[in-house]
């Protein structure tokens, strides 16, 4: 059991590294990661999609915060962001979702892949809109939550759809990506 519980560390030590160098919703983001993470190598699916629900709340209104202080939104690059959003959501909601047999379990994976693409979209739109040159600005956030999306998108298939060999290295190595993207994503726009 501790030996497994080495896949909840690399988000314990950002969570730990968050109390002093990142603002307060990050933190509670990464803390809620590595209770996802605990929650997964004990076997409780519903108690890891959960925790991570949570985290993707946190970040969602950390980036949504930055959306509202930006002075101006390109509506173009909103609507962008958004198609670009919806390929991923459409692919759960045509071929994932309906493979969920157990109708909570189908409702929370609804919830948690809104909530997942919903990450992805402030990321992106906090970036586009807080930057003034594009050649200067770092998408790390953005990557992140792409990372993110990928990971938990490869989790599912493999748990829901059909088998995908050697899942559980490219979820973690994502997902790892993922973390780290968003951990120093935030740095240069707090």
């Amino acid at each position: 059991m501790l030996f497994a519980m080495r896949l909840a560390l690399p988000a314990i030590v950002l969570a730990m590294g968050s109390f002093w160098m990142r603002p307060k919703l990050l933190m509670m983001a990464f803390w809620f990661c590595a209770l996802g993470d605990v929650m997964g190598v004990l076997g409780c699916f519903e108690g890891q999609m959960g925790g991570f629900a949570l985290a993707h709340i946190c970040f969602i209104s950390f980036f949504g915060r930055a959306i509202r202080r930006a002075k101006e939104h390109s509506l173009l690059i909103i609507a962008m962001v958004s198609l670009f959003c919806l390929v991923p959501l459409g692919l759960a909601a045509w071929k994932v979702i309906p493979a969920i047999t157990d109708l909570p379990i189908q409702i929370g994976c609804s919830v948690y892949a809104l909530l997942l693409t919903g990450t992805l979209w402030t990321a992106a739109v906090r970036d586009c809109a807080v930057s003034v040159d594009w050649r200067s600005t770092p998408f790390e956030a953005v990557y992140g939550a792409a990372f993110f999306l990928t990971s938990d998108f490869i989790l599912s298939w493999n748990k829901f759809v059909e088998h995908i060999p050697h899942a559980s290295f490219y979820i973690m190595i994502t997902y790892y990506c993922a973390l780290l993207l968003l951990f120093v994503g935030v740095e240069s726009r707090k």
